[in-house]
Protein backbone atom coordinates (compact mmCIF):
# COMPACT_ATOMS: atom_id res chain seq x y z
CA UNK A 1 0.00 0.00 0.00
CA UNK A 2 1.23 3.50 -0.84
CA UNK A 3 2.30 5.72 2.05
CA UNK A 4 -0.53 8.26 1.83
CA UNK A 5 -3.46 5.80 1.83
CA UNK A 6 -1.81 3.96 4.74
CA UNK A 7 -1.37 7.18 6.70
CA UNK A 8 -4.98 8.15 6.11
CA UNK A 9 -6.24 4.77 7.24
CA UNK A 10 -4.14 4.99 10.41
CA UNK A 11 -5.54 8.46 11.09
CA UNK A 12 -9.14 7.28 10.63
CA UNK A 13 -8.51 4.37 13.00
CA UNK A 14 -6.87 6.56 15.67
CA UNK A 15 -9.59 9.19 15.41
CA UNK A 16 -12.29 6.58 15.89
CA UNK A 17 -10.47 5.15 18.90
CA UNK A 18 -9.94 8.50 20.61
CA UNK A 19 -12.70 10.76 19.28
CA UNK A 20 -15.37 8.39 18.03
CA UNK A 21 -17.01 7.88 14.67
CA UNK A 22 -18.62 10.97 13.16
CA UNK A 23 -21.72 9.99 11.21
CA UNK A 24 -23.39 12.09 8.54
CA UNK A 25 -26.69 13.32 10.06
CA UNK A 26 -28.61 13.16 6.79
CA UNK A 27 -29.52 15.45 3.89
CA UNK A 28 -30.21 19.15 4.22
CA UNK A 29 -31.07 21.97 1.86
CA UNK A 30 -28.03 22.68 -0.35
CA UNK A 31 -28.85 26.39 -0.70
CA UNK A 32 -29.05 26.74 3.08
CA UNK A 33 -25.73 24.93 3.34
CA UNK A 34 -24.13 27.20 0.75
CA UNK A 35 -25.26 30.39 2.48
CA UNK A 36 -24.15 29.09 5.88
CA UNK A 37 -20.73 28.17 4.51
CA UNK A 38 -20.32 31.60 2.93
CA UNK A 39 -20.95 33.11 6.36
CA UNK A 40 -18.29 30.86 7.91
CA UNK A 41 -15.41 32.51 6.07
CA UNK A 42 -12.98 34.24 8.47
CA UNK A 43 -15.05 33.56 11.57
CA UNK A 44 -15.74 30.76 14.04
CA UNK A 45 -18.69 28.37 14.11
CA UNK A 46 -20.44 30.08 17.02
CA UNK A 47 -20.47 33.52 15.38
CA UNK A 48 -21.38 32.00 12.03
CA UNK A 49 -24.35 30.16 13.50
CA UNK A 50 -25.55 33.21 15.40
CA UNK A 51 -25.38 35.36 12.27
CA UNK A 52 -27.18 32.71 10.22
CA UNK A 53 -29.96 32.38 12.79
CA UNK A 54 -30.38 36.15 12.89
CA UNK A 55 -30.52 36.28 9.10
CA UNK A 56 -33.23 33.60 8.97
CA UNK A 57 -35.24 35.33 11.68
CA UNK A 58 -35.03 38.65 9.86
CA UNK A 59 -35.92 37.26 6.42
CA UNK A 60 -38.50 34.52 5.82
CA UNK A 61 -36.92 33.26 2.60
CA UNK A 62 -33.88 33.61 0.36
CA UNK A 63 -36.09 35.58 -2.02
CA UNK A 64 -36.52 38.16 0.74
CA UNK A 65 -32.76 38.23 1.32
CA UNK A 66 -32.22 38.88 -2.37
CA UNK A 67 -34.86 41.63 -2.50
CA UNK A 68 -33.66 43.38 0.65
CA UNK A 69 -31.42 46.46 0.67
CA UNK A 70 -27.82 45.46 1.14
CA UNK A 71 -27.46 47.33 4.41
CA UNK A 72 -30.36 45.36 5.93
CA UNK A 73 -28.63 42.09 5.09
CA UNK A 74 -25.40 43.49 6.52
CA UNK A 75 -27.13 44.32 9.81
CA UNK A 76 -28.53 40.82 10.07
CA UNK A 77 -25.15 39.12 9.65
CA UNK A 78 -22.86 41.67 11.30
CA UNK A 79 -21.89 39.21 14.05
CA UNK A 80 -20.02 37.06 11.54
CA UNK A 81 -17.66 39.86 10.55
CA UNK A 82 -16.94 41.27 7.09
CA UNK A 83 -20.68 41.88 6.82
CA UNK A 84 -20.46 44.31 3.90
CA UNK A 85 -18.43 41.87 1.82
CA UNK A 86 -20.45 38.81 2.80
CA UNK A 87 -23.84 40.45 2.24
CA UNK A 88 -22.85 41.61 -1.24
CA UNK A 89 -21.44 38.18 -2.07
CA UNK A 90 -24.52 36.33 -0.83
CA UNK A 91 -26.89 38.55 -2.79
CA UNK A 92 -24.74 38.31 -5.91
CA UNK A 93 -24.74 34.52 -5.70
CA UNK A 94 -28.49 34.46 -5.11
CA UNK A 95 -28.95 36.51 -8.31
CA UNK A 96 -26.81 34.00 -10.18
CA UNK A 97 -28.71 31.00 -8.78
CA UNK A 98 -32.06 32.45 -9.83
CA UNK A 99 -30.73 33.22 -13.30
CA UNK A 100 -29.12 29.79 -13.65
CA UNK A 101 -31.89 27.64 -12.19
CA UNK A 102 -34.96 29.82 -12.59
CA UNK A 103 -35.59 29.97 -8.83
CA UNK A 104 -33.70 30.11 -5.56
CA UNK A 105 -33.23 26.40 -5.18
CA UNK A 106 -30.22 24.09 -5.55
CA UNK A 107 -32.00 20.74 -5.25
CA UNK A 108 -31.00 19.87 -8.80
CA UNK A 109 -27.40 19.49 -7.59
CA UNK A 110 -28.38 16.10 -6.20
CA UNK A 111 -28.61 14.78 -9.76
CA UNK A 112 -25.11 15.92 -10.68
CA UNK A 113 -21.81 14.19 -9.95
CA UNK A 114 -19.25 15.72 -7.61
CA UNK A 115 -16.96 17.15 -10.26
CA UNK A 116 -19.87 18.74 -12.12
CA UNK A 117 -21.12 20.43 -8.93
CA UNK A 118 -17.64 21.63 -7.99
CA UNK A 119 -17.12 23.00 -11.50
CA UNK A 120 -20.49 24.73 -11.55
CA UNK A 121 -20.22 26.35 -8.13
CA UNK A 122 -16.57 27.38 -8.28
CA UNK A 123 -17.09 29.06 -11.63
CA UNK A 124 -18.96 31.71 -9.65
CA UNK A 125 -16.84 34.36 -7.96
CA UNK A 126 -16.94 33.99 -4.20
CA UNK A 127 -17.39 30.20 -4.13
CA UNK A 128 -14.18 28.24 -3.63
CA UNK A 129 -13.51 24.52 -3.67
CA UNK A 130 -13.82 24.26 0.11
CA UNK A 131 -17.28 25.82 0.03
CA UNK A 132 -18.42 23.60 -2.84
CA UNK A 133 -17.06 20.49 -1.13
CA UNK A 134 -18.77 21.40 2.15
CA UNK A 135 -22.13 21.76 0.38
CA UNK A 136 -21.64 18.38 -1.28
CA UNK A 137 -20.59 16.65 1.95
CA UNK A 138 -23.01 18.28 4.39
CA UNK A 139 -26.15 18.72 2.31
CA UNK A 140 -25.88 15.83 -0.14
CA UNK A 141 -23.82 13.28 1.79
CA UNK A 142 -21.10 12.99 -0.82
CA UNK A 143 -17.95 11.12 0.22
CA UNK A 144 -15.58 14.09 0.31
CA UNK A 145 -13.21 15.60 2.86
CA UNK A 146 -13.26 19.40 2.43
CA UNK A 147 -10.02 21.20 3.24
CA UNK A 148 -10.47 24.18 5.54
CA UNK A 149 -7.84 25.92 7.69
CA UNK A 150 -7.63 23.08 10.22
CA UNK A 151 -7.52 20.25 7.67
CA UNK A 152 -4.92 22.14 5.64
CA UNK A 153 -2.65 22.64 8.66
CA UNK A 154 -2.98 19.04 9.82
CA UNK A 155 -2.41 17.58 6.37
CA UNK A 156 0.97 19.32 6.26
CA UNK A 157 2.00 18.50 9.83
CA UNK A 158 1.09 14.85 9.34
CA UNK A 159 3.05 14.70 6.10
CA UNK A 160 0.08 13.96 3.90
CA UNK A 161 1.02 16.76 1.51
CA UNK A 162 4.24 18.74 0.95
CA UNK A 163 4.82 21.92 2.98
CA UNK A 164 3.51 25.02 1.27
CA UNK A 165 0.88 23.25 -0.83
CA UNK A 166 -2.26 25.38 -1.10
CA UNK A 167 -5.55 24.32 0.49
CA UNK A 168 -7.09 23.86 -2.95
CA UNK A 169 -4.25 21.62 -4.15
CA UNK A 170 -4.35 19.76 -0.84
CA UNK A 171 -8.01 18.89 -1.47
CA UNK A 172 -7.20 17.43 -4.89
CA UNK A 173 -4.13 15.59 -3.55
CA UNK A 174 -6.07 13.92 -0.73
CA UNK A 175 -9.32 13.27 -2.53
CA UNK A 176 -8.44 9.99 -4.32
CA UNK A 177 -6.81 8.55 -1.20
CA UNK A 178 -9.44 9.20 1.48
CA UNK A 179 -10.70 5.73 2.53
CA UNK A 180 -14.02 4.95 0.86
CA UNK A 181 -17.00 6.03 2.92
CA UNK A 182 -14.85 7.98 5.40
CA UNK A 183 -14.97 11.51 3.98
CA UNK A 184 -17.39 12.99 6.52
CA UNK A 185 -15.94 11.01 9.42
CA UNK A 186 -12.38 12.06 8.58
CA UNK A 187 -13.27 15.72 8.01
CA UNK A 188 -15.21 16.13 11.24
CA UNK A 189 -12.57 14.32 13.28
CA UNK A 190 -9.85 16.50 11.77
CA UNK A 191 -11.81 19.59 12.78
CA UNK A 192 -12.14 18.35 16.36
CA UNK A 193 -8.48 17.35 16.48
CA UNK A 194 -7.36 20.72 15.08
CA UNK A 195 -9.42 22.61 17.64
CA UNK A 196 -8.45 20.62 20.70
CA UNK A 197 -5.00 19.05 20.21
CA UNK A 198 -3.16 20.08 17.05
CA UNK A 199 -3.63 23.81 17.58
CA UNK A 200 -2.17 26.34 15.20
CA UNK A 201 -0.08 27.74 18.05
CA UNK A 202 1.22 25.60 20.88
CA UNK A 203 -0.06 22.23 19.67
CA UNK A 204 -0.65 19.73 22.50
CA UNK A 205 2.03 17.30 21.37
CA UNK A 206 2.40 15.59 24.76
CA UNK A 207 -1.15 14.22 24.55
CA UNK A 208 -1.32 13.69 20.80
CA UNK A 209 -2.42 10.19 19.73
CA UNK A 210 -0.93 10.83 16.27
CA UNK A 211 2.49 11.84 17.63
CA UNK A 212 4.26 8.85 16.05
CA UNK A 213 2.72 9.67 12.65
CA UNK A 214 3.50 13.38 12.77
CA UNK A 215 6.25 15.17 10.85
CA UNK A 216 5.89 18.50 12.69
CA UNK A 217 9.54 19.55 13.22
CA UNK A 218 8.98 21.09 16.68
CA UNK A 219 6.93 18.25 18.14
CA UNK A 220 9.70 16.96 20.44
CA UNK A 221 10.31 20.44 21.84
CA UNK A 222 6.59 21.02 22.39
CA UNK A 223 6.25 17.63 24.10
CA UNK A 224 9.19 18.38 26.38
CA UNK A 225 7.78 21.82 27.23
CA UNK A 226 4.43 20.34 28.17
CA UNK A 227 6.09 17.67 30.33
CA UNK A 228 8.22 20.28 32.10
CA UNK A 229 11.52 18.86 30.88
CA UNK A 230 12.70 22.15 29.38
Amino acid sequence: MDALPRRLEIAVQRFEEHQGVKRWPGPSDPLDSLMLTLLSQNTNDKLRDQAYEQLRRRFASWDEVLAAPGDEVQKAIKGAGLSHQKAARMQDILVWIRERFGRLNLDSLSGMDDDAVIGLLTARKGIGIKTAAVVLMVALGRDLCPVDTHVHRLAQRLGWVPPGLSAEKTFWALRPHVPSGEGYNLHMNLLQFGRTICLARKPQCAVCFLYTECLYPDKAVRKAEMEGRI
